[in-house]
C-alpha cells in the first residue's frame, strides 16, 4: 500500500486532526503572553553592601574586600567585580551560563550568613538576581501640589497596593518623595544651658515611647492584658516630657527642642516632566501578558483617578507596554504582508486558483500549529519568536509549493490527478524532506551560543525550526489530498513551463570547467568587497525612549546637582521629538546599584510618530546638552540597550580595563590612556574612569586628653553623629503606618559651615567641653570610587558608539593602545561590548562548521555518497560571501543576527541543490549521459527552484526593510539572506549542473 493510498483511505481522520491541530493552535495563540524579550536568564548576581557614613578606601577594606574574598570561591562563579562608594557598595557575581541560578542564589546567600559575623556590626548585605522583571514596562509619575511627603503616602498606601493585587505584576517600586518622620529638633545654646547632652536626650525620648505589654491579670473571670503606653498617640505630649533639672525647676523636651512633623534628610529627588514627582515603577511577572497588564494598570489608574485627593495627580511617565504592542503589531504586518507576496509567486507562476488553493492552506495551519507548540513548549509572543515567523513565512510554503508544482505539471501532461498525485509523491517526497531537514539541522548547535545573544536567537530558531517542520508534515499528508481533489486538467491558459536557454546548454557540455572557475572567480571578488564589512554585537533597536546618565563634579551638593539637572531638562525639552522625562537624582537610583549623590538620569521618552531615529535624536541632544552643561559629564544610550546592558554587566560599548596592584599608578595612566584615544570617530562620551575626590573632614580622637575627660572614641562618636545625623528613638503610630522619631539638632546648627568647631561634648560628670578640645579637624580627599575585578583594583576607561561601528572603533583603540607604554606592574585589556561580541562571534562560528556537518550528513544519507553532497555544499561559500556583500551594500553591520543570517544560508542554499540533483540522478539511472541527465533535471526543477527561492526572498523582504518599530532585530538576518540566496540561487542553476557534469563526465564517477 502506498502512502498516498493510506492517506486517501484515511483521509476524514487525517483532515479532523489536522483541523484539530489547528484549532488547537489558534486556541494556544490567544493565551500566549506577550513580552518585547523572551524569557532569558542572566547569568549573574548582584551583592548590595552598605556601611552608613564610610569612606569608599573604608568600606573596601572593611566590607567589600571580605565580601569578595568569601563569594569567589561560591561554586559556578567565573567574575566578581567590585564597585565602591562612599557608604554603599556593588558586587556582581557572573556565573557559568549553565548554571541553576536559583540555586546559585542560595549558595551566595549561605556564604553571605557566614561572612557577615566578620563584618562591622552596621553593615547590611543583600542579593538579588537581575531578571528583565527588575526592569519596569510603566512607570507612573504621581504630581501635584500637594507636599511631596503626601506624595509618597499617597504612592505608597493607595496606588502601590491596587497594583500589587493585578495579576501579572512582579514588583512595584516607589522611588522619591520625602520620607516622614516625627523631628525633634534640638536647641544646642539651650541644651547646654540645660546641662543636658543629645544622646542622654535621644534615650530619655526613646524610653518615653514605649508600646510594649507587661503582663496578663484576671478580672471578673476575664483575663486582661496590661499593656504600658506613652504618648504615641499624642506626639504633642512629649513636650511635657521631664529631660533634666531638678524637681523644683524641671527641664521640660518642651524647653530645649522642638516637636513637629517633618522628613527625613533627602539623598534623592524625582521629577517628572520638571515637576516634583514619585515614580512608581511597575515591573512584569515571568510568563505575564504586557499588554494585558497594560490594560489593567490603566483600569486601576482610571479607578484611583476618580477618587483621587486634591493637589495630587497620576500620568504614565513612561510606557513600554506600549512600545511592545506596536513592535508586536508591526511584525504581525510583516508575516501577513510576506504571506501575500509568497502566495502571489504562486499565483504567478502555476496561474491557477487551485494550485493556488492546495499551496496556501498550508500557511494558515502552519502558523496556527506553532503558536500552539510555542505555547505549550512555556514561550511568549515576542519579537524573537514572532521574527522566527516572519523569517519562515516564505519557507513554509515551499514543501507545499514544490509537491503541488510537481502534480501540477504531470495533470498539465494529461495524468489522472489521483495517478499524477501519487506519482509526483514518490518523485519529490524523499528529496523534500531531507531538504527541510537541512534547514532545521543548522539550528540544532544554537544551544551551544552563550549569554543572551544565544537565549535570543534560540527563540527565533525554535519558532522557525517548527513552523517549517509542521509545514513538512502538512506538505506530504493534507497536500496531496488537497491536490487530488483540487487540480484538474488546465485549460488552454495554463502556465507555460520556464525554459532553459540553449547557450546554457551548450557551455554545460563543452565547457562546464569555465563555469565552475567563474563562481569560483566570484566568490573571491566577493569576499574580497567583505572585508570592509562593519561589526557590532546586538542590533540595535529603536524603542522611542533613550537615558541620559549625567554626572556632575565628584562632591557636588545635591542641591547644585539637581540645578545642572534642572538645565539638563530645559535642553531635552526644546526637542520637538520629546513627549515626556523623568529625571531621578541621589543615591541608591537602580535595582541594587550603588550611586552617589551627585548622579543623576534623565529618561526621555520620544514621540511614535517622529520622522528622525532615535540614534539621531540622541546625537543632537549630545550637542545640545554638552554645549550648554560644561563641566557635567553626560552619557547618552538607549532605554533598552541600556537595560539589557545591566542585565549583563556590560554598561559600556567600549572598556579599556587598566589591572594592576597600585590604585594610585593606574588613575595617573588612565588620563593618558583616554588622551590617546580621545579623537577617535565613533568614539562618544569618553570617560577617563578617574573620579576625583570626596572632601572628607576627619576627626582625629587624641586619646590622651580624651581619656582625661572620660570620653572614649565611641562616645565621642556617638555625640557627633547624634548632633549630625540624628538618632532614630522610636516610632509612632500614624495612618495605620509606623513613622520613625528622630532627635537631632536643629538644621540652622548642623548645616552651618563652622558646626564642627562649635561643636559641645557632654563629660560624664555633666562639663561641656568643645569637640576641638578632645579631637584634631583634619581636611582629607579620599577617591570617590573605588573598582576591582577578580579581587584585581581596577580603572575602567570607558566610550560610546556614535555613528561607528563597534568592530572598526575597538580595532583602532587596540591599534593606539599598542604604541602607548605602560607602567609596570599595569595590564591593559578591551572588555565592554566586545567580550561579548568576540565570545558570541567564536560560538557562531563554531554552530556554522557544526551545522554544516549536520548538512553534509543529511546528504551523505540522502545521495549514499560524498562526492555529491561536497558539490551542493560548494555553493555555500559563494551564499555567504553573498550575503556579507550584501551587508557591506546597505551599510548593516555584521553582528550577532546576520551571523544568524548566514547559519540559515546552509539551511536554505542546499534545498535547491537537492532538488536539482536528485532529479539528475534519476535521469542517469535511467541511462541518460551526465549533460543531458542534469540539463533535463535543470528544465523540470527550474520552475520549482525559482517559485520557493522567490516564496523566501519575498517573505523576507518586509523584514529586510525594517519599517515600524521592533524590525530592527531581524533585518540583519533578512537582508543577509536575501543576498545570498539570490546569487546563491543563481550560481546553482548555473554552475552546479557544470560541477556535476564534471564529476559525473565518466561512467566510473558514477559509482561513487
Amino acid at each position: 500500500m502506498t502512502w498516498l493510498m493510506l492517506l486517501r483511505r484515511n483521509a476524514p481522520g487525517v483532515v479532523v486532526l489536522l483541523a484539530a491541530l489547528t484549532l488547537a493552535g489558534v486556541l494556544g495563540a490567544t493565551r500566549l503572553p506577550g513580552g518585547l524579550y523572551p524569557e532569558v536568564t542572566f547569568p549573574r548576581i548582584i551583592v548590595a553592601a552598605t556601611l552608613n557614613g564610610a569612606s569608599a578606601q573604608t568600606l573596601r577594606l572593611s566590607v567589600t574586600g571580605p565580601v569578595e574574598e568569601a563569594l569567589s570561591t561560591v561554586i559556578g562563579v567565573r567574575q566578581v567585580r567590585s564597585r565602591t562608594i562612599r557608604a554603599a557598595a556593588e558586587i556582581s557575581l557572573w556565573f557559568d551560563s549553565n548554571t541553576d541560578m536559583e540555586q546559585a542564589l542560595g549558595l551566595v546567600n549561605a556564604r553571605l550568613a557566614e561572612v557577615q559575623n566578620a563584618l562591622p556590626a552596621d553593615a547590611t548585605l543583600s542579593a538579588e538576581r537581575l531578571t528583565p522583571s527588575s526592569f519596569p514596562i510603566q512607570t507612573l509619575a504621581v504630581t501635584g501640589t500637594a507636599d511631596p511627603a503626601l506624595l509618597r503616602e499617597f504612592a505608597l498606601r493607595t496606588l502601590r497596593p491596587g497594583l500589587a493585587g493585578l495579576a501579572g505584576v512582579g514588583r512595584v517600586d516607589v522611588v522619591g518623595g520625602d520620607v516622614r518622620e516625627l523631628a525633634i529638633t534640638v536647641d544646642a545654646q539651650r541644651l547646654e544651658q540645660a546641662k543636658l547632652d543629645l544622646p542622654t536626650l535621644a534615650t530619655q525620648v526613646g524610653s518615653a515611647l514605649v508600646l510594649e505589654p507587661a503582663g496578663r491579670v484576671d478580672v471578673h473571670y476575664q483575663q486582661a492584658l496590661v499593656v504600658v503606653r506613652g504618648p504615641v498617640d499624642s506626639p504633642d505630649q512629649l513636650a511635657a516630657l521631664v529631660v533634666g533639672g531638678t524637681p523644683e525647676a524641671p527641664v521640660r523636651l518642651g524647653d530645649v527642642a522642638r516637636i513637629q512633623e517633618g522628613h527625613a534628610d533627602r539623598l534623592s529627588l524625582t521629577y517628572a516632566n520638571g515637576r516634583p514627582a514619585v515614580l512608581v515603577n511597575v515591573g512584569r511577572r515571568p510568563g505575564a501578558d504586557a499588554v494585558t497588564l497594560a490594560r489593567d494598570i490603566q483600569a486601576e489608574l482610571d479607578r484611583v483617578r476618580a477618587g483621587l485627593p486634591p493637589g495630587i495627580d497620576v500620568e504614565l511617565s513612561y510606557d513600554q507596554a506600549g512600545l511592545i504592542a506596536r513592535s508586536v503589531a508591526h511584525v504581525r504586518d510583516e508575516v501577513i504582508l510576506g504571506g501575500l507576496l509568497t502566495l502571489a509567486v504562486v499565483g504567478l507562476f502555476l496561474r491557477s486558483w487551485r494550485a493556488m488553493t492546495a499551496a496556501a492552506v498550508v500557511l494558515p495551519a502552519t502558523l496556527a500549529m506553532t503558536f500552539g507548540v510555542l505555547w505549550l513548549a512555556g514561550g511568549t509572543l515576542n519579537l524573537m519568536s514572532l521574527g522566527g515567523l516572519a523569517v519562515a513565512i516564505g519557507l513554509v510554503v515551499d514543501d507545499a509549493v514544490v509537491v503541488v508544482e510537481a502534480v501540477y505539471r504531470r495533470v498539465a501532461a494529461g495524468t489522472e490527478r489521483w495517478a499524477a498525485t501519487a506519482d509526483a509523491l514518490r518523485e519529490i517526497a524523499w528529496p523534500v524532506t531531507n531538504s527541510t531537514l537541512t534547514t532545521v539541522v543548522v539550528f540544532a548547535p544554537l544551544s551551544l551560543l552563550p549569554g543572551v545573544s544565544g537565549q535570543f536567537f534560540s527563540a527565533l530558531a525554535f519558532t522557525l525550526c517548527t513552523a517549517v517542520l509542521f509545514s513538512l508534515v502538512l506538505a506530504v499528508t493534507l497536500t496531496p489530498l488537497l491536490c487530488g481533489w483540487l487540480l484538474g486538467a488546465p485549460g488552454g491558459h495554463h502556465a507555460p513551463e520556464p525554459v532553459i536557454p540553449a547557450f546554457m546548454l551548450t557551455q554545460w557540455r563543452a565547457r562546464p570547467g569555465v563555469l565552475v572557475a567563474g563562481v569560483a572567480l566570484l566568490t573571491v571578488l566577493l569576499a574580497v568587497l567583505d572585508r570592509g564589512v562593519e561589526t557590532g554585537f546586538l542590533p540595535e533597536l529603536d524603542e522611542g525612549a533613550f537615558v541620559v546618565d549625567y554626572f556632575t563634579p565628584t562632591g557636588t551638593s545635591v542641591a547644585e546637582a539637581d540645578r545642572l539637572g534642572r538645565a539638563l531638562e530645559a535642553v531635552v525639552a526644546d526637542i520637538p521629538e520629546v513627549t515626556g522625562t523623568s529625571r531621578r537624582l541621589g543615591a541608591e537610583l537602580g535595582p541594587l546599584a550603588a550611586t552617589e549623590s551627585s548622579r543623576g538620569d534623565l529618561t526621555v521618552s520620544l514621540s511614535p510618530r517622529r520622522t528622525r531615529k532615535g540614534q539621531d535624536i540622541i546625537e543632537a541632544t549630545r550637542t545640545r546638552a554638552e554645549a550648554a552643561l560644561p563641566g557635567v559629564r553626560l552619557e547618552f544610550v538607549e532605554l533598552l540597550q541600556d537595560v539589557l546592558s545591566d542585565l549583563e554587566g556590560a554598561p559600556d560599548p567600549v572598556e579599556v580595563k587598566l589591572l594592576g596592584q597600585d590604585v594610585q599608578v593606574l588613575r595617573d595612566f588612565a588620563p593618558r590612556v583616554a588622551e590617546r584615544l580621545r579623537d577617535i570617530p565613533g568614539l562618544a562620551d569618553l570617560f577617563d574612569g578617574v573620579t576625583g575626590c570626596i572632601p572628607e573632614t576627619h576627626l582625629d580622637v587624641d586619646l590622651v586628653q580624651a581619656g582625661r575627660l572620660g570620653f572614649t572614641t565611641r562616645e565621642v562618636s556617638a555625640q557627633v553623629r547624634t548632633a549630625l545625623l540624628g538618632d532614630v528613638v522610636g516610632t509612632i503610630p500614624r495612618e495605620g503606618r509606623q513613622v520613625d522619631v528622630r532627635v537631632r539638632l536643629r538644621d540652622a546648627d548642623r548645616t552651618e559651615p563652622q558646626v564642627l568647631q562649635h561643636l559641645r561634648l557632654r563629660t560624664a560628670s555633666g562639663q561641656m567641653v568643645p569637640l576641638t578640645q578632645v579631637a584634631r579637624v583634619r581636611q582629607e580627599c579620599q577617591p570617590a570610587e573605588l573598582l576591582s575585578d577578580n579581587l584585581r583594583p581596577l580603572v575602567a576607561v570607558t566610550g560610546r558608539l556614535e555613528g561607528r561601528d563597534l568592530g572598526s572603533v575597538t580595532a583602532e583603540v587596540e591599534a593606539r593602545l599598542a604604541t602607548l607604554e605602560k607602567p609596570a606592574g599595569v595590564e591593559v585589556r578591551l572588555g565592554g561590548q566586545r567580550e561579548s561580541q568576540r565570545e558570541s562571534f567564536k560560538a557562531l562560528v563554531l554552530v556554522l562548521v557544526l551545522a554544516t556537518l549536520g548538512v553534509f550528513l543529511v546528504l551523505t544519507f540522502h545521495f549514499r555518497g560524498v562526492v555529491l553532497p561536497l558539490l551542493i555544499l560548494g555553493s555555500v561559500p559563494v551564499a555567504l560571501a553573498a550575503g556579507v556583500a550584501c551587508l557591506r551594500l546597505t551599510g548593516t553591520p555584521l553582528n550577532v543576527s546576520s551571523l544568524m543570517g548566514c547559519i540559515l544560508l546552509v539551511g536554505l542554499v542546499v534545498k535547491n541543490g537537492i532538488l536539482l540533483l536528485d532529479r539528475a540522478e534519476e535521469g542517469r539511472a535511467e541511462g541518460m549521459a551526465a549533460a543531458e541527465a542534469v540539463s533535463h533535471a535543470t528544465a523540470v526543477r527550474l520552475r520549482p527552484i525559482l517559485m520557493t527561492t522567490l516564496a523566501t526572498l519575498l517573505g523576507l523582504v518586509p523584514l529586510a526593510l525594517g519599517l515600524g518599530e521592533g524590525g530592527e532585530l531581524q533585518r540583519p538576518l533578512a537582508i543577509t539572506v536575501l543576498g545570498g540566496l539570490s546569487l546563491s540561487t543563481l550560481t546553482v542553476l548555473v554552475g552546479l549542473p557544470a560541477a556535476y557534469v564534471l564529476v559525473r563526465r565518466h561512467p566510473a564517477s558514477a559509482k561513487s
